[in-house]
């Protein structure tokens, strides 16, 4: 995709069966573990503003954009999202620097890993600044959608200075309840860098402002703040200031991920820190992915095409609605689908066809949904 501002969000679905990200070719999207919403993210096609985000600015100039459209929405000079099976790519070129954003998900462990090369173009050597961000959930998506605030009190933060990370929690409301444990950290390849922490939104994007021009990045600061703990509505964000060659490269992996215990958020974190474990992710990954496309007897060409119906899926889709007079027709509610054995609490595909002839159709979408099933999506 040449441009991130394509009528509806293309969609690239990630997903090792336990640990799902969902990507638009803006940058936007999700992360589950099961059915727990790790990041905040809501359905919304016009602003589309909710993810794990990554910003780059020029200490200098004080300029600062992102390695994908999403949430900074300035227009570089090149821009491309390359979405193949087993990864979503992100291509930029934007004030002299080149970056390149790979995303996947470990099929070892319940981990993302989003890996960016940057590249200086400028004649002599300059100091950017790499500062990461997310919003935390840790519960099912839905009371989130119903209770935002109230579900953001129950969440602790800890900053790891020393392994270079930051542990959330969701404080448990029952003796029964399990806790779930997620880490955020970010890796800095090969070069010393400076880093910082953030927990607190309201400290990284100040009073009045949005994602698109956060106060952490305003250049009154060239820290974070620290804060973690009870805050009110928790983050992670991390900053590294590196300072890199004219025509060199570096290479920042920002890494998230969840565990069901502290000891093994402690554990993951100490393995990714590591530069070839971390590459073994990307080299293992691609194989994998071909192994699932054999098991449905599925093509690369099948799975794009089911990404892109799953745009309708996952994104309200005007195009594909029944006319307003169909739809003034109906006079059932919900609870009319149940004699069906269909719940309605899932999103419907709904396929017709009038001639046994295009019954590969039917096939097919059975194959769609056998897709998605793997890929975390429900409908």
């Amino acid at each position: 995709f040449d441009r991130p501002d394509t009528p509806s969000p293309q969609i690239q679905l990630l997903s090792n069966g336990r640990y799902h990200v969902m990507i638009t070719n803006a940058g936007s999207g999700y992360s589950r573990w099961n059915d727990i919403a790790v990041t905040r993210w809501r359905e919304d096609g016009t602003c589309d503003n909710r993810g794990t985000f990554c910003y780059l600015r020029d200490v200098k100039t004080g300029e600062f954009w992102s390695v994908a459209h999403q949430p900074t929405l300035r227009h570089t000079k090149s821009f491309q999202a390359v979405f193949s099976e087993s990864r979503a790519e992100f291509h930029c070129q934007n004030r002299g620097y080149d970056s390149h954003t790979e995303i996947v998900v470990s099929l070892e462990d319940d981990i993302e890993l989003r890996r960016t090369r940057v590249t200086n173009r400028a004649f002599s050597g300059r100091t950017l600044e790499v500062t990461s961000f997310a919003e935390v959930v840790l519960a099912p998506s839905a009371g989130d959608d119903l209770h935002p605030a109230f579900s953001n009190l129950f969440v602790q933060t800890e900053i790891l200075p020393e392994r270079q990370a930051i542990l959330c929690t969701r404080r448990p409301r029952s003796d029964d309840e399990r806790p779930l444990w997620m880490f955020h950290m970010m890796a800095a390849r090969g070069i010393a860098a400076e880093v910082s922490y953030e927990t607190d939104r309201q400290r990284f994007i100040g009073r009045g402002r949005t994602v698109a021009d956060p106060e952490a990045l305003s250049g009154a600061n060239a820290s974070l703040s620290g804060t973690d703990g009870s805050v009110l509505d928790p983050v992670v964000a991390v900053r590294n200031r590196v300072f890199i060659e004219a025509e060199q490269s570096v290479i920042i992996d920002i890494i998230s991920g969840v565990a069901e215990s502290r000891a093994a958020a402690l554990q993951l974190i100490e393995k990714y820190h590591n530069r070839h474990l971390a590459d073994r992710v990307f080299d293992i990954v691609w194989t994998h992915s071909q192994v699932l496309l054999r098991q449905l007897n599925a093509s690369e060409a099948d799975a794009q095409l089911y990404n892109r119906l799953a745009g309708s899926v996952v994104y309200a889709n005007a195009s594909l609605r029944a006319d307003a007079g169909v739809l003034a027709k109906n006079v059932k509610g919900q609870s009319g689908l149940w004699g069906y054995s269909i719940s309605g609490d899932l999103p419907i595909v709904l396929l017709q066809i009038e001639d046994g002839a295009n019954i590969n159709l039917v096939r097919q979408l059975l194959q769609a949904h056998a897709y998605w099933r793997l890929k975390g999506l429900s409908v």
